[in-house]
């Protein structure tokens, strides 16, 4: 029989973070198929799908839901409630419970129209937004966001309002939008927002490796479900890692290249010129030769080929190559110039 301290171990849940133009459904599927781990993967989001008639299009990447191979979540930006309830209800009607309302993209392009976290500085109209969703939307719907747009203490004001609406949960990214994905995530600005968040509070931000997690985990026990972003997507072995779980290197190869072959498979039904084709893959494997000691060096020498020919053939030799130790990982995540770039 086992003892008590074993039947206390929690399992955390994970969700992998959105990022436009990289964690669309074709790469969705294939982590879910090679590496796993994963409990839900959250959807880039979806913008401008209008008031009366959502276009097909604009639903592709997340319809029809059975296609998703681990469950995925819809997310939505927009500051019209309108908007907001149509997505939700014609969702509802292809059999999704649940979607998220992205409150906290900090890209200035986004942010500059009081959309993503430009909203936070506005609580009487993320108020008067909540009012209407609720008042007509079907679906559950969660909210993910930042501490603020320019002040960490923004995010009193916007949990005075998410308290008062039957919000599903609240993603918590600990920086503002200001910061974008510099600096260090705000743990004390987290804890503040742990005890005053009504509903079920979700961290994201920066878990870049095992090691970072332990400290996340201990510092705050309360939380059962962690998103995980660039940590990832530069080593898609994190989520089991986490879980307990992790295959011999000879496995993690095969399944890197299975991976590889498979994106690479899907992306050329819609992607036929050669350049752009290598460019979307270059994009995966910008993230993912962090997986690798030397990812840095790696991708430097992969960023010089021009065909998927020469790209397979960089990724080959690479695969040959020693994995990162948890301070490889953490050097390449905090080194990372793009700074997320294109997660939403």
């Amino acid at each position: 029989m086992k003892n008590s301290r074993e039947n206390k171990i929690k399992v955390p849940v994970l969700w992998l973070a959105p990022f436009k133009g990289i964690t669309e459904k074709p790469y969705r599927n294939a982590f879910s198929r090679h590496f796993g781990g994963f409990d839900a993967m959250y959807a880039p989001f979806v913008s401008g799908v209008g008031i009366r008639r959502i276009h097909p299009s604009k639903l592709a990447d997340i319809l029809p839901k059975n296609e998703n191979l681990t469950p995925a979540v819809p997310q939505i930006i927009s500051t019209d409630a309108r908007e907001i309830i149509l997505f939700g209800n014609t969702l509802q009607q292809q059999g999704y419970e649940h979607i998220n309302w992205n409150l906290g993209c900090p890209f200035s392009r986004i942010a500059n129209k009081k959309k993503g976290c430009g909203l936070l500085p506005y609580p009487d109209i993320l108020d008067k937004i909540l009012e209407e969703v609720f008042s007509e939307i079907k679906v559950k719907l969660s909210v993910k966001t930042r501490l603020g747009y320019a002040h960490a203490d923004e995010i009193h004001k916007v949990t005075e309002v998410l308290n008062q609406y039957p919000v599903e949960h609240v993603i918590l990214h600990p920086r503002i939008g200001t910061q974008v994905y510099r600096g260090e995530v705000n743990l004390d600005g987290f804890a503040d927002s742990l005890s005053a968040i009504r509903h079920p509070l979700i961290y994201n931000g920066d878990i870049y490796n095992l090691s970072r997690y332990r400290v996340l985990e201990e510092r705050f026990p309360e939380i059962t479900t962690w998103i995980l972003g660039r940590g990832a997507l530069m080593n898609p072995f994190l989520p089991l890692q986490i879980k307990g779980v992790m295959p011999a290197d000879a496995e993690k190869r095969e399944r890197l290249r299975a991976f590889h072959y498979e994106l690479l498979s899907e992306a050329q039904k819609s992607i036929s010129h050669p350049a752009k084709l290598t460019g979307y893959m270059k994009a995966i494997w910008y993230y993912m030769s962090g997986v690798f000691a030397g990812g840095k060096e790696f991708f430097i020498r992969m960023k010089t080929t021009k065909t998927p020919e020469a790209l397979n053939n960089a990724i080959d030799k690479a695969l040959e190559q020693p994995f990162a130790g948890d301070e490889e990982l953490e050097n390449y995540f905090k080194n990372d110039i793009r700074h997320v770039g294109k997660e939403s």
